[in-house]
């Protein structure tokens, strides 16, 4: 079902849209994960303005803002679980789209990066809300500069996240397009992926994961007295059973899972046009679950046979399919929106 699928996906794409097809030696999903978060950004400088934004309940998120000119289109970049705004796939993707006139928020999820001090309350995936006020806020400060359009970008998680976004009635009408690279559809799914798969994922996951933990019980002492424990668990679904049991307000993992699950009619109420870019071969989001999602109209669904987690490079010189592939489509979606 899902080869017919890719394969439909692919004769309904416009003849103008560039096929994925990486050379042989380049087309396993581990090479195509690990060497797309290790290939270098462009050269050259991309300055940024750091601005902190508050959100409801006080919540405070910090983004990064690269102008191409005042009135350009702003895409706000939503990074993956455990990434960052600096994170090396982030940045080639706000150089690739700041070439082409558009200007870049680059958003910071709670607890991400340098940020565990900010809030009190811990990070976790099902957090739409203050997600929403931040990019509603990115979007307003630029809209009083003279921009008239924007969309919204996001990898695995941040994928997650910019579709639910894109399901919400008071997402800033000026955001207009969303693009999910490699979206997290099943999340109880891709965590028995990430502990039962290859093993250097489940290690890298948890031991950035413990380290992000560290900050917090650092930042907030008193409140995470506790986490010397889940420091020495080893499996993600571990850890996450002992925080959503101890630390996040919702009854078990289980349930804690459902919240931010995008399968069943999550996506029946998207809002704007929407796009997905996905891999087949993914080996942290496994394939089936594009069968189990909502297929709106608005909704786009590319399935690639090859391209690994949020991979998609596309040769030798570590040139990525998504940058492109984030550039055409918002390209038609926000360069096409009348100004004024």
């Amino acid at each position: 079902h899902l080869e017919s699928t890719n394969a439909s996906v692919l004769h309904q794409a416009r003849p103008a849209m560039t096929a994925f097809a990486p050379p042989p030696l380049l087309r396993s999903p581990h090479v195509q994960t690990v060497v797309s978060r290790w290939a270098p950004p462009p050269a050259g400088d991309l300055p940024a303005e750091r601005v902190l934004l508050t959100c409801r309940d006080g919540v405070r998120l910090r983004a990064a803002i690269t102008l191409a000119t005042p009135d350009a289109p702003l895409v706000v970049v939503i990074h993956g679980w455990l990434g960052d705004v600096d994170s090396r796939y982030v940045v080639r993707m706000t150089a690739a789209l700041r070439s082409q006139g558009f200007s870049v928020a680059r958003l910071l999820l709670r607890d991400h990066g340098d940020s565990a001090d900010l809030n009190r309350g811990m990070f976790n995936s099902a957090r739409t809300g203050e997600v929403l006020d931040a990019c509603n806020a990115l979007m307003a400060r630029r809209e009083a500069a003279g921009t008239r359009s924007g969309g919204i970008v996001g990898f695995s998680l941040g994928a997650n996240f910019a579709l639910r976004l894109a399901c919400e009635q008071t997402l800033h009408p000026l955001l207009q397009a969303c693009l999910a690279i490699s979206p997290v559809l099943d999340p109880a799914a891709t965590v028995r992926a990430i502990d039962r798969g290859w093993v250097a994922y489940r290690l890298w996951f948890v031991r950035h994961w413990r380290r992000a933990l560290a900050a917090k019980q650092q930042a907030f002492p008193h409140d995470y007295a506790d986490l010397d424990g889940v420091m020495r668990l080893s499996t993600v679904a571990a850890i996450t059973d002992h925080l959503a049991h101890h630390h996040l307000p919702f009854k078990d993992s289980r349930a804690y899972y459902a919240a931010y699950d995008l399968r069943g009619e999550r996506l029946a109420g998207l809002r704007i046009p929407s796009r997905i870019v996905a891999a087949l071969d993914d080996p942290v989001i496994p394939g089936d679950g594009y069968g189990q999602i909502a297929r709106p109209p608005n909704l786009e669904l590319e399935l690639w046979q090859h391209g690994g987690h949020c991979g998609f490079v596309s040769d030798w010189r570590l040139g990525t399919y998504v940058d492109e592939a984030a550039v055409g489509f918002f390209g038609e979606g926000l360069l096409q929106t009348p100004r004024g």
